[in-house]
């Protein structure tokens, strides 16, 4: 892993890569922090469909809009899952790759953590104290679970809905999907989450020294994909 400058990043000016291709929302971006603040400075939408033949022109344009180069970077910050298998593999490649090629910090952001931090954007500092949970649908009646306190991740877990109502018992949940919505209506609903939500994250990362070993980091599926449990069972018969 890189021994990034960024190491010693005290409230200072510095730019921000930021990867989000795990599915609907996700997308690229630049953001410029400055002291406490990233405010985004250039973004590109990449729907799922596009991500693969869309990634590096995305990348291309945000560089160009903010008039930064990869030079310029002091880190980058990449979702890493849960999420489409393929989508995340691409984001996840082309961040590890980045950061190698241009010797700086890598960030990994939970998918999950994203989606919690928009409940409490909508509650303020006050509710930083609550136990959260974020849901994200997981295909096959299945719910990727997060459950957090604040900025701590307690529990990243895919359960069956039945499970997931019974795990959420009466305490606050964050949907973005219409499946999970009807299965708990009285969560709260919000858009789909991206790079934007991903900033924040990705500062208060930043400013900890809380960086990823590109070697060791790997995608957050919190299942093994149909592909590798076919490769497995192959590998033993």
């Amino acid at each position: 892993m890189p021994s990034p400058a960024t190491a010693g990043y005290h409230q200072g000016m510095a730019w921000l890569l930021l990867l989000d291709t795990c599915g609907e929302g996700g997308g690229v971006g630049l953001a410029r922090v400055d002291g406490a603040t990233a405010a985004l400075v250039a973004e590109r939408l990449l729907p799922g469909r596009e991500t693969q033949e869309r990634l590096m022109s995305a990348l291309d344009e945000v560089f160009a809009e903010a008039g930064v180069t990869g030079s310029d970077l002091d880190a980058i910050a990449v979702v890493h899952g849960p999420g489409s298998f393929t989508g995340v593999r691409i984001g996840l490649a082309a961040a590890k790759g980045l950061a190698d090629a241009l010797d700086v910090p890598l960030i990994a952001i939970s998918r999950l953590e994203s989606l919690v931090s928009r409940w409490y954007a909508a509650r303020g500092p006050e509710s930083l104290h609550e136990t959260v949970q974020a849901w994200l649908d997981a295909g096959r009646g299945d719910v990727f679970v997060g459950r957090y306190r604040g900025a701590v991740r307690e529990e990243e877990v895919m359960l069956p809905g039945t499970a997931a109502l019974a795990a959420a018992g009466d305490g606050p949940v964050v949907v973005m999907e219409d499946r999970l919505a009807e299965l708990l209506p009285r969560a709260l609903r919000v858009s789909p989450v991206g790079v934007r939500e991903a900033s924040g994250i990705a500062l208060r990362k930043l400013v900890a020294g809380e960086f990823a070993d590109t070697a060791l980091l790997d995608a957050n599926y919190l299942r093994v994909p149909d592909a590798e449990l076919a490769l497995r069972a192959k590998q033993c018969a």
